[in-house]
């Protein structure tokens, strides 16, 4: 690459596990931050990274879901696996024996927050989803598909756009913010069907981020993928697997799973629901089916820079 894009490679630094540390902060660094000369300094690595890392994703079966304005989704693979329909990328985990497959996030937090502040001026994010709670599972024909910064799932697309399809006179306020905790969902299930179709057996969904705090948001991405969702004690997860590679870089665990097992507490188990499964299953169809018959009018809509 360096050869390619004509970059002298002496100039670049020099490539580490994350985990390796680096020597003693610099005197006058130490002064600007208040700290001993004697802390350590490791390379570490990327946000998502680390909070996959802070979330327990060092082992088969499990996928983190990290629901912030964005939603990246992230499993970890021993085996190096392409998705050959690119939905997932392929990178380097923090963890050198691994591999990390992720899909880097759709809006999704960020469509609440634009929800609440256009329609909801005022009100917290528990006092809508206790409104959206009761109105049944499938928004009674409601789909929404959040695509308000363009499409990372079902497929990447720039030129998608938010939509809302199949509302009525009968439908409410509380429909739409019901509508648009499942549209995230659903797209959560495009980016795990796709790693299960790569050969990824998956069993359970870890939700972390400011996201993990909506009871109402992880029963219903439960039951949406049929993963037990799992919510850990500490759902910041980034500064967490942050010191776990401060750990192993001082050699206060001989390793990223280890520091992991011994850490990470699982606060709540939320199992999916198998009476909501068939009308979930119909409401996926439908958000895919309208999603792919959009794709003319998206594409015609950026065509004419709108």
């Amino acid at each position: 690459m360096g050869e390619a894009f004509q970059i002298d490679l002496h100039k670049m630094a020099p490539l580490g596990a994350a985990t390796t540390t680096l020597g003693k902060l610099r005197p006058e660094i130490a002064k600007q931050l208040g700290l001993s000369t004697n802390t350590m300094v490791t390379i570490g690595c990327g946000d998502e990274h680390a909070a996959c890392l802070g979330a327990g994703i060092t082992g088969p079966g499990l996928v983190a879901d990290i629901v912030g304005t964005a939603e990246p989704v992230c499993a970890a693979s021993r085996e190096l696996i392409f998705d050959s329909s690119r939905l997932v990328e392929t990178h380097c985990h923090a963890d050198p024996e691994l591999w990390l497959l992720e899909n880097p996030g759709f809006v999704s937090g960020g469509n609440y927050r634009w929800w609440r502040d256009q329609f909801a001026e005022g009100q917290t994010y528990s006092s809508l989803d206790e409104e959206a709670a009761p109105i049944p599972p499938g928004a009674d024909g409601l789909t929404f598909l959040p695509c308000l910064m363009g499409a990372l799932a079902p497929t990447w697309n720039e030129a998608a756009r938010g939509t809302f399809t199949g509302f009525t006179l009968a439908h409410t306020r509380a429909h739409f913010v019901r509508a648009l905790l499942e549209g995230s969902a659903f797209a959560v299930r495009d980016i795990t069907t796709q790693m299960q179709a790569s050969s990824l057996d998956l069993r359970e969904l870890r939700v972390v981020g400011g996201g993990a705090k909506s009871r109402l948001w992880n029963q219903i991405k439960a039951d949406v993928t049929g993963l037990q969702v799992s919510v850990p004690e500490v759902t910041e997860t980034t500064a967490l697997g942050a010191t776990f590679l401060a750990l192993v870089g001082v050699g206060a665990y001989a390793s990223l799973s280890e520091a992991s097992e011994h850490i990470i507490r699982i606060r709540e188990r939320i199992d999916p629901n198998p009476s909501t499964q068939p009308v979930y299953t119909e409401a996926y169809e439908r958000y895919r089916q309208t999603y792919f018959a959009l794709l003319p009018v998206f594409e015609e809509t950026a065509r004419r820079g709108v």
